[in-house]
């Protein structure tokens, strides 16, 4: 891919086919993009990398999901309020690492932040990764936790928008080894708030201060039982917090 600010060609190791390959050994039609690629982009959404994609496209639903074309092949949006709950599955299955995260009419978008990279398999996929998966699967790696090497990170940025409201962003990230080469926490949490740019006519619409806004959680956990031992179990959380925001208008 043609993506601005590519370093240059290095080794891609992917799991497309449940086990760990060269990206050129693949056989298969893949697209990769790395994290330091993701980063370099300053790409948190679906919308903000899909257009470095050849061949997919997306159709927006409301915030945080969009229904994914894969070579023009996608599940038709019911259009209906109830969709989330009683839709059909969209054909292109969301994967946070070996965790399906599809969702009944649209496919869940994952907030980019402490990637290793994001796979785009085009279908069928329905053999390895399932039902939903006919016309492609975009899989989401994460980084896993090390074993022995403490690291954070913190990223954080603020834009302000032409006659509308300011933006804000941050996500940190913690590695932290408890028994080395043995066990190891890595820890995830982000926050993003983007203005609105769409004036709020008097008495049409009121947000109050105790409104909901969403926040999010990671967590991750490596075990090695032995040194010397190639089998390692890796013990993912997510949460979802719910706590009172001044919403953007």
């Amino acid at each position: 891919m043609n993506i601005p600010g590519q370093a240059e060609l290095s080794e891609v190791i992917v799991t497309a086919n449940r086990r760990e390959e060269d990206l050129q050994d693949v056989p298969i039609t893949i697209q990769v993009l790395t994290g330091d690629t993701l980063a370099r982009l300053n790409a948190t959404t679906f919308d903000d990398f899909v257009s470095y994609l050849p061949g997919v496209t997306a159709h927006g639903v409301g915030p945080g999901q969009s229904n994914i074309y894969v070579r023009g092949l996608a599940t038709a949006v019911g259009g209906i309020q109830s969709s989330g709950s009683l839709g059909t599955f969209p054909s292109v299955a969301v994967y946070l690492d070996d965790q399906s995260a599809q969702l009944p009419g649209r496919n869940l978008d994952i907030y980019a932040a402490d990637l290793e990279r994001i796979e785009i398999l085009e279908g069928p996929q329905g053999t390895v990764f399932g039902a939903g998966a006919e016309a492609g699967v975009v899989r989401y790696i994460t980084n896993k936790p090390k074993l022995n090497v403490p690291e954070a990170t913190l990223n954080a940025g603020y834009a302000t928008t032409a006659h509308g409201a300011q933006s804000s962003n941050l996500d940190a990230t913690v590695n932290l080894p408890i028994i080395t080469d043995q066990l190891a926490v890595r820890g995830v949490i982000y926050n993003e708030q983007r203005g609105g740019y769409i004036h709020n006519l008097s008495a049409t619409f009121a947000r109050a201060d105790t409104d909901l806004g969403i926040h999010y959680a990671d967590a991750a956990a490596k075990f090695l039982p032995t040194a010397s031992s190639s089998i390692t179990s890796t013990l993912r959380l997510m949460i979802s917090i719910r706590s009172p925001t001044r919403a953007c208008v």
